[in-house]
């Protein structure tokens, strides 16, 4: 189940993107052992006058570099701490790799969904048994 935001500043070719993504796939499999079929990321690309940092948007600063990325990752409850410094580790590592972009100013954000909390086709994840 899990679902991931990746917010990034617009400009990176297709190919990163897309190198970017298998590769944060391969991350939450392996750290997080869910099911590949069940992984969801959202690549959102954002202009530089859309992202502030420091108070100034990227658009007005010269070198301001590049904001991010942030990701939210939103998981069913219960993931333990070693899995989520695997994720993040792992995360950070393909956006270094695919990306160019040092570890500096990456974010990641767990979002613990309780089972109740969040549907699949039309049921609740707890009644799915998950």
């Amino acid at each position: 189940m899990p679902n991931l935001n990746i917010y990034l500043v617009e400009g990176f070719r297709d190919e990163q993107k897309a190198r970017l993504l298998r590769r944060v796939s391969e991350v939450v499999e392996t750290s997080l052992a869910a099911p590949m079929a069940s992984i969801r990321i959202f690549l959102i690309e954002l202009p530089k006058a859309h992202i502030c940092v420091g108070g100034e948007t990227l658009a007005t600063v010269a070198d301001a570099g590049p904001g991010g990325p942030t990701v939210h990752a939103f998981l069913i409850a219960g993931r333990s701490p070693a899995q989520k410094e695997a994720m993040i580790a792992g995360v950070t590592e393909a956006i270094e790799e695919t990306l160019g972009i040092p570890a500096e100013p990456v974010r990641i954000m767990f979002f613990d969904i309780a089972n109740t909390d969040f549907g699949m086709r039309g049921l609740t994840a707890k009644s799915l048994g998950r």
